[in-house]
């Protein structure tokens, strides 16, 4: 018995909502697998099943599933149409697709060329204010600073911010930790305290360890001498 025609691969691409050709996003963003594809019949109609799977990459293990969406199409003869899956990356990851037309691989998309989509993490920008003013021993020291997006300078909220006393010899220890507000800026109070026995002064940076949005950053160290603090940060 003959088999059903079927439509033909013919093409696919990552675009982007502008319908453009990409290779990267940032998490988040909305993306589609664009699949074109033809009829070679003469005088025939075509009506075929067009199953889009996207791949996250999981380097040495087997490649997670992500996202499957099933359309179907039908064409005169001798036409071409296309479909679309919509897909938003929530991972910093390489992603991938397969296509297959009635149940039957047509296309993997390969490693190299054409290239797959990397989705990436924002960039952000961690800066700690130099600390001013006197502390004695027993005093509050306020330590202030902003997390900014690296690549629009928007406030980044509600994130973590830690901050480290600097240990040569050994892991750099956490002294106190706060929350980003509404405008990025943090206030993180501690009360003062000396952080060495041997010398008044410290070295300090603030640390955003990152998260599903943005990356990890870190700020310019500040060193806080004995006439700053009135010889004493920490816990």
């Amino acid at each position: 018995m003959a088999k059903d025609p079927e439509l033909e691969y013919k093409s696919s691409r990552w675009m982007n909502s502008d319908r453009r050709t990409i290779s990267t996003c940032l998490v988040y963003d909305p993306v589609q697998v664009e699949v074109q594809v033809e009829n070679l019949m003469r005088k025939q109609a075509v009506t075929s099943l067009i199953k889009i799977v996207i791949y996250k990459d999981c380097a040495l293990l087997p490649d997670n599933k992500v996202k499957e969406e099933c359309r179907i199409l039908s064409l005169p003869p001798l036409s071409t149409g296309t479909i679309s899956a919509s897909f938003a990356p929530t991972e910093e990851s390489e992603y991938h697709y397969t296509i297959l037309i009635e149940g039957n691989q047509a296309y993997s998309q390969p490693r190299r060329s054409p290239p797959r989509l990397f989705a990436s993490r924002r960039g952000s920008t961690l800066i700690l204010d130099d600390p001013s003013g006197g502390v004695p021993p027993g005093s509050t020291l306020t330590l202030t600073g902003r997390l900014l997006s690296a690549d629009t300078g928007e406030a980044i909220d509600g994130a973590r911010i830690d901050i480290y006393d600097v240990r040569h010899m050994r892991r750099d220890s956490l002294i106190s930790s706060g929350i980003t507000g509404n405008d990025g800026t943090f206030n993180i109070e501690k009360i003062a305290k000396k952080m060495h026995w041997w010398d008044g002064t410290a070295e300090i940076y603030a640390k955003f360890k990152g998260d599903d949005v943005y990356k990890l950053s870190t700020s310019n160290p500040r060193s806080i001498s004995v006439s700053q603090m009135g010889r004493k940060i920490g816990n």
